[in-house]
């Protein structure tokens, strides 16, 4: 098997079958992130894909999860990724392609161009939208604003795409995650994923959010503002949603569906925020700050 870098993928995937089609991310430049640094975007050749795809077969041919790894695959051309498609069917007939999508990834492809490459098997895209917050999204430069979130969801949708969204607690920074959170759930209420994946801001050395953070230009939430955070967030959200957040930087893991859960996930995240300690705190942000990108 061929891999280049870090596989970053949801923890809701750890059980795929992971085959490389990019490497790195066509972006790269988010505040946040360090992951892709060291590996400059390009294209896994065609016959790679397929060698490891007839290894991949070999050892699970029946397997019902596949992941096509890279930061953002689906910017690839739809004809490229036809042709990936046809492979990934040939070699692993009854896995179900999952892979990453930034939003402007899905501003370039048409409806009729989604439509087709979920017909090929491209049937579940993972967007990392972040936040609903456009001084967030300018900020740490994603690229986007809430605006386009909506615009590129909603192609989704009416191409009949299955999608996940990942929001990113804690780049509002310290005292600014409230108003923050009201404004996500006020995007999300407009769009249906059927999944949203919950993690929280680990700052990475190498990154610029790192470094502001060092001067004292960005100011790191605190522990109670995190769980406030997402309290407030699923508090507001009023559409049918499955939310996880068992994330390895997340300090209280739980999987819920809202809204039937609501009230339970707002009782629990009170009850923790109530009964925290400053020790707790502390150690918290140790082993938050203790994090690496690998």
């Amino acid at each position: 098997m061929h891999y280049n870098g870090p596989i970053v993928r949801p923890q809701t995937d750890a059980d795929s079958v992971f085959i490389e089609v990019t490497v790195g991310c066509t972006h790269n430049s988010c505040t946040f992130c360090n992951f892709y640094q060291d590996y400059p975007f390009r294209v896994a050749p065609l016959a790679q894909v397929e060698e490891d795809l007839k290894e991949a077969a070999l050892l699970e041919p029946h397997a019902k999860k596949v992941w096509a790894s890279g930061g953002n695959p689906y910017a690839l051309p739809t004809e490229h990724l036809a042709k990936l498609a046809a492979l990934f069917k040939r070699y692993l007939p009854e896995g179900r392609i999952s892979t990453y999508a930034r939003v402007d990834d899905l501003l370039r492809k048409s409806v009729e161009e989604m439509r087709r490459l979920k017909e090929l098997g491209f049937e579940d895209i993972v967007v990392g939208m972040e936040s609903g917050d456009d001084a967030v999204l300018s900020h740490t430069k994603k690229g986007y604003t809430a605006a386009d979130i909506l615009a590129g969801c909603k192609k989704l949708e009416e191409a009949g795409v299955d999608y996940r969204v990942i929001y990113l607690g804690g780049l509002a920074g310290r005292g600014k995650v409230h108003d923050s959170a009201l404004k996500t759930a006020a995007v999300l209420d407009q769009i249906h994923p059927y999944m949203m994946i919950l993690t929280t801001l680990a700052l990475l050395p190498g990154t610029e959010l790192w470094d502001e953070w060092q001067t004292g230009k960005f100011q790191e939430v605190t522990e109670r503002e995190r769980l406030d955070e997402f309290r407030t967030l699923l508090g507001h959200m009023e559409n049918e949603i499955y939310v996880f957040s068992a994330t390895s930087t997340n300090s209280m893991p739980f999987a819920v569906q809202l809204p039937a859960q609501r009230e339970e996930i707002v009782a629990a995240l009170t009850a923790e925020i109530d009964g925290m300690t400053d020790e707790w705190e502390a150690q918290m942000a140790r082993m938050r700050h203790a994090m690496h990108s690998v």
